[in-house]
């Protein structure tokens, strides 16, 4: 992790002088997790030997962050940021099932809790300059999992390390911003998570964000 922001930092320094913006962006994050398995099943009350099904539904949350612009030829920029956001998700409900049928034992495992992942995310997006301030763009993150907290009863806790599976994640992302005269800039983009965060089970991220940036 620290070679990655010393990495952002070098790079920022050494375009600093070839015609690179600055800039910094606020908004919302919709977030949510595909969890297959036992997920974190921090309470213990799954067996792996049954097969469950989670329903989750969205949390939302915020983010913040900057980011420097580098241009290319043709039209093309790259843009290396850092980004600090929430994600997770809240569980309907997790479906335990007898066997290979449709029956189901419980549906009461975990109902309303709340998974919150405190994530800095370090995101390099590729962006055409289209018409009319229209820049779609792709890219991928690599991001740190500061915290991982679970609210149950009321009560938030920590997730144990040994329910997850390290502390970084990775993904890849779409999106598209439009910009406005003057620096400011309207900004969209879907991100889904590869990597696997829970060690018990399967637990991935997949998050949207949109919010206003501005360019020095």
């Amino acid at each position: 992790m620290k070679r990655l922001t010393l990495l952002l930092f070098l790079l920022a320094t050494v375009s600093y002088g070839q015609g690179a913006k600055f800039g910094v962006r606020i908004g919302f994050t919709v977030a949510d997790l595909y969890i297959d398995g036992r997920g974190f099943d921090t309470a213990n009350v799954l067996n792996s030997n049954r097969r469950m099904e989670y329903v989750t539904d969205l949390i939302y949350t915020g983010h913040v962050g900057g980011f420097v612009e580098i241009k290319l030829p043709k039209r093309f920029y790259i843009e290396p940021g850092v980004n600090l956001t929430v994600l997770g998700a809240e569980y309907g409900n997790v479906k335990v099932f007898k066997g290979r049928d449709d029956d189901y034992e419980s549906d009461n495992y975990y109902r309303r809790d709340k998974v919150y992942i405190t994530q800095l995310n370090l995101p390099v997006w590729i962006k055409y300059r289209a018409v009319a301030g229209l820049h779609p763009k792709v890219g991928a993150y690599v991001g740190y999992l500061a915290a991982v907290k679970e609210k149950r009863d009321g009560k938030t806790t920590e997730v144990h390390p040994k329910y997850r599976n390290g502390e970084v994640d990775f993904g890849l992302g779409a999106g598209v911003e439009y910009h406005f005269p003057r620096g400011f800039f309207l900004d969209t983009n879907f991100n889904v998570g590869l990597s696997n965060l829970s060690a018990r089970g399967e637990v991935r991220n997949f998050f949207l964000q949109t919010g206003i940036g501005y360019k020095f």
